[in-house]
């Protein structure tokens, strides 16, 4: 029996709703007919989301079951749900908008995808990818990658809809047998609150991380939780986050699980009592009563907690959504507090938490060894192998649907594994028979190389123009991965107007006040990434210096440039690659932590001119007296080491300072001879304290030792600096 598009519809919504699953649903022909799919496909009554903002003479502002959200408003769904949700070409395709609407549509409904014809949709621009164009260029310059990947990947993952064409048969498209519904806790919820007991009755400071992609039941997990806490003899817990109505859930989730009768989760006699706001209508405090006991969890802020002088009086602090929080943030309340939840989504709107997560486990497996970790992986707000998430994972990079070649070394054998480097091109990837293998693997080095990568930075990769793409590889496997943008060339005249796009010319053209930085032909390297298993064994500089022994012959190119989180570390590994700092940021990045320091390794005449003439080395040290008081020692060392030729020389050591006179009376020329000869904060006896006092100027009170002890301490080190040097 030939069915017609509503009698399709309904059995597919059937199916799904009877495997409490999802489905991706293209729609694939003109505009007219496309919008006649939609009203039959949708079920009655069912209202859902399109994503966008269409025209209001538009055929989809016509689907009278769906109203229209900009993408910018979907990052403030928190929590909400929706029966389906409409991507259309003509609207263009945000990818941390597919991500978040993974998250959003209810068990039984569907996402659907309106693409025109074949031809028509792979030369069309994505309206999408204009915010991540440098000016000028405009989209219809764009590679139009993004599209191709979107095509080739759907093509076998989801329900295809041509006029026409017979509808997909759906008699072996999901397991006819009917899955029992889950019953909450799950065994893994189970197996996490557990695991939270003992963070919370066990040994001190050994850290929890909690884990899971999005639809786990993360934030009923810490409710259920918090209750049973509670209930074994906790009185006050914290729960904290980078953005309040991330925590409502798990306040909801005690409300209900106190509400259900005959509980398995020990809570009674447990009693809600009240809940006090917050802001814009969320908890601040819910308070509870066990045999008359006032029993409290509370939210507050992490810069809050941070603030205080000494720790809250807490049981447990639980931080959800850890990712979202800078790490330096995440390493103080580690340090701060003795019982630490971490909770964190592995894949979800904000991106990938995976190079959150592998460098706060190595942070953890060096200061907290004892350290734990659980993950949640079966879905509970759809079935597991649900259709809709398996689909749009994998377009989205958060894993591999096919084979893809090892990146799962073992230990490096340099002298048999014969690195190559070389550029490949977007499209050269997706040409290659293995090309979304290969893809995935690039992309998930790039996500291990940054705190937080988003979809868009894979829709970005595949439709930028002006971008360099180079790789590492040994035999097979992909193990090192650099990525750089092409600025500047700009008028000068294009100073007193903000362009977009060009980070760094416009960064420097507006700091030093010299428009000529606009005028470089510049080449910044965004990412570096080298695959763990390779990294310390130099491929990061082997990969660096064939890009730019290659690129920096290319006509007319004036210089490489970077901008990233300022760590003692990187500081040092650009500054050997032969790059010089020439701004520090004065405000601490908010998913990094760290101060952004843009640094450049000039090629042409200009660009060294330009460097030398921006100043940055005198404003940096005058800085430190102010704004970068609190600067870490380590990292005013390393840039004071490359900012040397910069600063005016003070050949001799001010003696007098040893023969007695006050510290006050010669501090002036002790700072000098300091900046020109920063190595002397390697000397055990001055470090941190010399930088605090004699760069950064803070307060004798406010340093760790008695005056007087601190200055006994330096004059020895200088002698002893002093003698050697004879």
């Amino acid at each position: 029996m030939t069915l017609n598009t509503q009698n399709w519809s309904a059995q597919l919504h059937q199916q799904l709703q009877r495997h409490y699953h999802r489905a991706c649903v293209v729609v694939c022909g003109d505009a007219s007919w496309r919008w006649q799919q939609l009203q039959d496909l949708i079920p009655t009554g069912q209202q859902g989301l399109i994503v966008g903002e269409p025209n209001t003479d538009s055929w989809l502002s016509k689907l009278p079951q769906a109203s229209s959200i900009g993408v910018k408003s979907l990052k403030h769904q928190l929590g909400q749900e929706t029966d389906f949700a409409i991507f259309d070409a003509e609207l263009g395709f945000d990818a941390d908008a597919l991500a978040i609407i993974i998250g959003m549509i209810r068990a039984g409904g569907c996402c659907y995808i309106c693409l025109p014809p074949k031809a028509a949709f792979l030369s069309q621009p994505n309206p999408a990818v204009r915010p991540y164009l440098n000016a000028p260029l405009s989209l219809d310059e764009s590679l139009k990658g993004f599209q191709s990947y979107l095509w080739d990947n759907l093509q076998n993952r989801a329900l295809w809809l041509f006029p026409e064409t017979d509808l997909p048969d759906l008699s072996h498209w999901v397991d006819t047998t009917t899955p029992s519904k889950t019953p909450l806790p799950t065994n893994d919820q189970q197996q996490a609150i557990k695991a939270i007991h003992h963070l919370a009755f066990g040994h001190r400071k050994r850290p929890l991380v909690l884990t899971a992609d999005r639809g786990r039941g993360k934030s009923y997990t810490l409710g259920l939780a918090c209750l049973t806490l509670l209930t074994e003899g906790k009185q006050h817990i914290t729960l904290t986050a980078a953005r309040r109505p991330q925590l409502e859930n798990a306040i909801v989730a005690m409300e209900a699980s106190l509400k259900i009768p005959n509980n398995s989760w020990s809570t009674k006699g447990l009693t809600f009592v009240e809940k006090r706001p917050y802001l814009k209508g969320t908890t601040g405090l819910a308070v509870f009563s066990l045999n008359g006991q006032r029993l409290t969890v509370q939210f507050q802020a992490p810069d809050a907690l941070l603030a205080s002088q000494t720790p809250l009086a807490t049981d447990v602090l639980m931080v959800d959504e850890a990712a979202h929080l800078p790490l330096p943030m995440i390493q103080a309340l580690l340090h701060k507090h003795s019982r630490v939840l971490l909770s964190t989504t592995q894949q979800g709107y904000e991106g990938s938490g995976r190079g959150f997560t592998l460098k706060l486990s190595e942070y953890l497996q060096q200061h907290f060894p004892d350290w734990k970790s659980i993950t949640l992986t079966q879905p509970i707000r759809w079935n597991a192998q649900d259709p809709l998430e398996d689909t749009l994972n994998q377009l989205l990079g958060f894993q591999n649907g096919s084979a893809q070649p090892s990146t799962d070394l073992k230990t490096p054998n340099m002298a048999s594994a014969a690195p190559q480097f070389y550029p490949i091109t977007p499209m050269a990837i997706l040409d290659k028979p293995d090309g979304h293998a290969y893809l995935y693997s690039l992309f998930q080095l790039l996500s291990q190389a940054h705190y937080q990568t988003r979809p868009n930075d894979l829709m970005q990769l595949l439709e930028v123009p002006n971008q360099q793409l180079w790789v590492a590889k040994t035999d097979n496997d992909l193990i090192g991965v650099l990525r750089a943008l092409h600025e500047g060339n700009l008028p000068v005249s294009s100073a007193q107007q903000r362009q977009q796009g060009h980070l760094f010319p416009q960064l420097m053209a507006k700091n030093s006040h010299q428009a000529q930085w606009l005028s470089l032909k510049t080449l910044r390297i965004q990412r570096l990434a080298i695959d763990a298993e390779w990294q310390n064994q130099g491929m990061g500089s082997q990969l660096l210096t064939h890009f730019m022994s290659a690129l920096q012959n290319e006509t007319k190119l004036d210089a490489f440039t970077t901008s990233f989180g300022a760590s003692p570390g990187l500081v040092k590994f650009w500054g050997k690659a032969g790059f010089v700092p020439v701004h520090l940021g004065g405000q601490k990045d908010k998913a990094s932590g760290f101060h952004s320091v843009a640094m450049i390794a000039p090629l042409s005449t200009s660009a060294n001119a330009l460097t030398q003439q921006c100043g940055f080395a005198r404003q940096f040290v005058w800085q430190l007296t102010d704004g970068f008081q609190q600067l870490d020692f380590e990292l005013v060392y390393e840039l004071l080491m490359l900012l040397q030729p910069f600063l005016p020389q003070t050949e001799s050591f001010p003696e007098n300072y040893l023969a007695g006179q006050p510290f006050e009376a010669i501090s002036w020329r002790l700072r000098e001879w300091t900046l020109s000869n920063p190595s002397c904060l390697k000397h055990p006896g001055l470090g941190d304290f010399w930088c605090q006092k004699v760069l950064q100027n803070h307060p004798w009170s406010n340093l760790p030792m008695p005056r007087k002890a601190l200055e006994s301490q330096f004059k020895a080190a200088l002698l002893e600096m002093q003698t050697a040097a004879d």
